[in-house]
């Protein structure tokens, strides 16, 4: 059968789009855990010399106890993943569960482990770009955030990693939108997306997180700020409305 070439340019559209839609639809496609971008934390590491990080990490360090997801890894394990339920049930800007909104590049990432040895988190500090929700909070300001999981190096030169399974971890050196809860002196990831020239990549493994995936950044933001835009908007409303 013979195509022209504009009919056979036709069906090399069609095909290209479909295989990118066929990527965003899917969120096993397009999405990585990079397990190298996990945090290490020594079996036995040694507390900051500094006496107000010793003590903000210590107290961090006890909050992490409570609801350990994790078991003591057995003899042949390298990674040990916990699901747990129902962890992104909001929607793919989540606003409205978040404290505060901020476009940032990670600067460094640390693992910890919890007091009782039964939990793994990884602090990252971040530098504020812009702040599109949080009034506490401007740019330039250094934080830092964090996300349970992370690797733990044992004496022996094993290591094993703890994750949550769909949670990723951000990439030091990488910007991304951060949707944050605040939790006492530090902040905790609900998500993010990572921005940079190839696209918007969902920092998390969830459905409505995919449709954003590949997309440009300058769309991305300008769809997170009409969202912003009609929160703040409906929230003056309620309030002014009579009770």
């Amino acid at each position: 059968m013979y195509l022209s070439r504009s009919t056979f340019l036709v069906l090399v559209v069609v095909v290209l789009v479909t295989s990118h839609q066929q990527v965003r639809q899917n969120p096993e496609r397009g999405y990585e855990d990079k397990r190298e971008r996990y945090p290490v934390a020594e079996y036995d590491e040694k507390e900051p010399t500094e006496p107000a990080k010793r003590t903000r990490l210590t107290l961090q360090k006890k909050r992490h106890d409570k609801d350990a997801p994790f078991t003591n890894p057995g003899p042949s394990d390298e990674e040990l993943a916990f699901r747990p339920e129902a962890q992104f049930n909001f929607p793919d800007f989540p606003i409205t569960k978040s404290d505060v909104i901020v476009i940032a590049e990670v600067l460094e990432g640390k693992a910890h482990r919890s007091a009782n040895k039964m939990n793994v988190f990884s602090n990252f500090e971040i530098r504020v770009n812009e702040v599109l929700k949080g009034n506490n909070l401007r740019s330039g300001d250094i934080i830092t955030i964090e996300r349970v999981g992370g690797y733990v190096a044992y004496p022996n030169g094993r290591r094993v990693l703890f994750r949550l399974s769909g949670n990723g971890m951000p990439a030091v050196g990488a910007r991304y939108a951060f949707f944050l809860t605040v939790n006492e002196d530090n902040y905790t990831i609900i998500t993010g997306y990572e921005l940079g020239e190839e696209g918007v990549k969902p920092l998390d493994n969830s459905q409505q997180f995919q449709q954003h995936y590949g997309e440009l950044e300058e769309s991305f933001i300008k769809k997170l700020r009409l969202k912003l835009s009609h929160k703040k908007a409906q929230k003056a409303q309620e309030s002014a409305e009579p009770i």
